[in-house]
């Protein structure tokens, strides 16, 4: 591709009152995050207030840490008399040279733990095992997705729900952590007021030892454009030939919602020069800056009700990145956050660029040493009333060779397939596909 910017500027100019926008549906897509104030069952790590017990077995081995007993699990808990594990749902609890014991969380080394007196079932320098069974009951269903929180020091562990095994680990320790039930596993999950048990097994192998377990309803993130986590995304991209180009480029000339993308790949990101996890499209960017824009469409109805939404930008970057709605800057930031993923609320003044039609969510990058990458979305927390698509057809009948293009939300986005980018679209009442 020949590298001229100002040509590009110069036909912006020109075409921005007749060219059709390449508008692609965001292809908007549901995504569950973490948030430990949405309790389905309390955990000590993340909702210490709220005291729970469980019941307890512990097999304290008596040795020393050290590598040749780090991993030795030193017990298990025997099975009743109808044969049935420790961790299964009808298990009956049994008694002999180890017993059960009702027992109140937290269960850490420490004497105490988030500012509550621990059930201390092992020295930190002594290696052993701890098995909890925990049993509870919903009376409702839970909307959401749901999170487990799987705290442990150290491991192997593992944490059943209902007898059937959701999560393990097989090394190292983690207080903080949290892992999100598929489908299956949250259906294992009785809501009709019946009782729950969550079985959890940690081994004690070296220092400080923690065991938990917990509940949390995830926030849903709708996303308008999807992060690397919906796989990857349709993009126009440009290289420039330096950081001191990229300086002399006005941002009205490539960040607005109608410029011409003529001399612009188009392609699929994220970007990247290293063979990663984000590399869907090779960028040199330890020799060029690079400009991405991503295209998304809204009716009138989703514009004025994501005014009263919470909406944020995503963005995995290396480097500086400057990420702009609409030819307005949002924000922009310094460095690098390697795999990391910064996050910008829009203000109320920042949501008023949103547009009826097509919108450009549009980011520059400058080149530098080491790596180089580019993942980012726009997401918000609700939910859209469905757009009444149907009823704008019905008052405009199309004929039977009109050739007006309409989105699949029933958006009108050109008056011609041919101006169009890749995607599936409605073209006199068919679907058309363009590749």
């Amino acid at each position: 591709m020949q590298k001229n910017f100002l040509l590009i500027s110069m036909l912006a100019v020109v075409l921005t009152t007749s060219t059709v926008c390449n508008a692609q549906d965001g292809n908007a897509t549901d995504v569950a995050t973490w948030n430990a104030n949405k309790v389905v069952l309390p955990s000590s790590q993340w909702t210490p207030s709220q005291r729970w017990s469980a019941q307890v077995m512990v097999f304290n081995s008596g040795v020393s840490c050290s590598e040749g007993t780090k991993y030795s699990v030193w017990g298990t808990p025997p099975d009743d008399d109808q044969g049935r594990k420790w961790y299964d749902s009808n298990y009956t609890l049994t008694n002999g040279s180890k017993s059960w014991a009702q027992r109140q969380a937290p269960f850490s080394s420490d004497a105490t733990y988030k500012g509550y007196s621990s059930y201390q079932w092992i020295n930190a320098g002594i290696t052993g095992d701890i098995y909890l069974r925990r049993t509870f009951t919903l009376s409702n269903p839970v909307a959401g997705d749901i999170f487990l929180a799987c705290g442990h020091d150290d491991a192997p562990a593992e944490w059943y729900i209902n007898g059937v095994l959701v999560h393990s680990v097989a090394d190292g320790w983690n207080n903080d952590e949290y892992v999100l039930l598929t489908a299956e596993q949250k259906a294992l999950i009785k809501t009709d007021g019946t009782e729950n048990v969550i079985a959890v097994h940690v081994h004690q192998n070296w220092g400080g030892a923690y065991a938990d377990c917990g509940l949390y309803e995830a926030d849903m993130l709708r996303f308008l454009l999807p992060t690397l986590d919906g796989g990857s995304w349709p993009c126009a991209y440009y290289f420039l030939n330096s950081n001191e180009e990229l300086s002399t480029v006005q941002a009205a000339d490539w960040t607005g919602r109608c410029i011409a993308e003529d001399d612009w790949y188009q392609g699929y990101g994220p970007l990247s020069n290293s063979d990663d996890k984000f590399r869907t499209t090779e960028w040199g960017s330890e020799r060029l800056p690079l400009l991405v824009r991503r295209h998304f469409t809204l009716t009138a109805d989703e514009v004025q009700q994501l005014q009263n939404m919470p909406v944020q930008v995503l963005c995995s970057y290396d480097e500086n990145p400057k990420v702009y709605l609409n030819g307005t800057l949002l924000f922009q930031k310094i460095g690098f956050n390697d795999n990391e993923y910064a996050s910008y609320t829009l203000t109320p003044r920042n949501k008023q660029l949103l547009k009826e039609g097509d919108n450009v969510l549009a980011v520059s990058l400058t080149a530098g040493d080491g790596g180089g990458h580019i993942d980012y979305g726009l997401c918000y927390k609700g939910t859209l009333t469905p757009p009444t698509a149907i009823s704008t057809v019905t008052r405009n009948v199309p004929t039977i060779d009109d050739q007006r293009v309409y989105n699949l939300r029933g958006q009108l986005v050109g008056n011609s397939w041919q101006a169009l980018g890749k995607g599936i679209y409605i073209v006199n009442g068919k679907k058309v596909v363009i590749k």
